[in-house]
């Protein structure tokens, strides 16, 4: 499937094709929406596997089952592709084994595992596993550089409600639009975050960036709410700051304007049907109603509007010139 501005669906099946054209027909549609990367097949001639796949212009899911396979991401791929954005992959059966950093890990079903594409990485995945990869903008969530893949535990806590999630976005996925397919990896990425939180607070700078984060998320809606306001409430240099966010792959400024879109998103879904989108716009923290409308199409592929009017549901009559919908692209079929 290739980069998708809106919200899509589709499927890949090696049965599709010759079985002498299965291995290179799997390499291709990876590649296609996971970048540059190796294989080793175990036995090309005879290599089965499927996947769905669906996606918006910042989350990629697939749900994926095949023969024994290893995927490979080289120093060299790196360079050709330069995607540092994070994957989070969730067994359903068997297991997957993750190598990065000089440390590899075994994921079983009740496991996650959270890797980078910054730096190189092996992906097992044995006959018969299957499993849900979610693509992350990077800096989405505060991983530590340089300590090899972060296994979350699934079976505690709000472990349950992110497999619960994950799980409901594939079953649920020719029924989404972009909106709601955004809205629910945005809760799920915050959810990980705070799943996360013990091992991203061992060092100084991890500490920073946590701090940050909750920082953030308690002060968005506040309209002076800068980088340099938040290194004066938290005491710390802005340097700092940038150092400790800059690790996870993000910055002061794009954490404040995530927020503030996510705040904004949730009100026009869930607020009162009176209450119009400029007082949701600077009740989220932004000043000027052009920049919000323009950074949450940026964000969601949707327009306030059409994310107020598709939340109500109730019939009731449109204003002119916005009677509109999410735009889908339902069956995208084998890509």
């Amino acid at each position: 499937m290739a980069p998708v501005e809106t919200y899509s669906v589709g499927r890949a099946d090696t049965s599709a094709v010759p079985a002498a054209a299965s291995a290179d027909f799997w390499a291709e549609h990876v590649c296609r929406n996971q970048g540059t990367l190796r294989f080793r097949f175990a036995d090309a001639p005879t290599f089965r596997g499927s996947m769905s796949i669906q996606g918006n212009a910042d989350y990629l899911l697939i749900d994926v089952c095949s023969d024994d396979i290893v995927y490979t991401r080289t120093r060299e791929d790196i360079r050709d592709d330069d995607d540092a954005g994070l994957r989070l992959a969730v067994p359903t059966a068997g297991v997957l084994g993750l190598r990065q950093d000089d440390r590899a890990v075994w994921v079983r079903p009740g496991q996650a595992a959270v890797v980078t594409k910054s730096r190189p990485a092996d992906f097992r995945q044995p006959r018969g596993t299957r499993a849900r990869v979610l693509s992350i903008p990077a800096g989405a969530l505060p991983l530590a550089p340089g300590a090899g893949p972060a296994v979350v535990d699934l079976e505690q806590g709000l472990g349950p409600i992110v497999t619960g999630m994950v799980g409901g976005l594939v079953e649920q996925r020719a029924t989404l639009d972009g909106c709601g397919f955004a809205a629910a990896c945005d809760m799920i990425i915050e959810l990980l975050g705070l799943c996360l939180r013990p091992a991203t607070a061992s060092t100084t700078l991890g500490t920073v960036d946590l701090a940050v984060r909750d920082y953030v998320r308690l002060h968005a809606t506040e309209p002076d709410l800068t980088p340099a306001a938040i290194a004066h409430g938290l005491g710390w240099s802005l340097r700092q700051i940038q150092l400790a966010l800059h690790r996870t792959g993000t910055t002061p400024g794009r954490l404040i304007r995530t927020e503030r879109l996510a705040v904004a998103h949730r009100l026009l879904r869930r607020g009162p049907a009176d209450r119009t989108i400029v007082d949701i716009a600077y009740a989220s923290g932004f000043r000027s109603l052009s920049a919000f409308g323009a950074a949450f199409k940026a964000r969601y592929g949707c327009t306030p509007h059409e994310v107020r009017y598709a939340s109500q549901g109730s019939g009731q009559e449109e204003p002119a010139g916005e009677r509109k919908r999410c735009p889908t692209v339902p069956g995208a079929g084998d890509r």
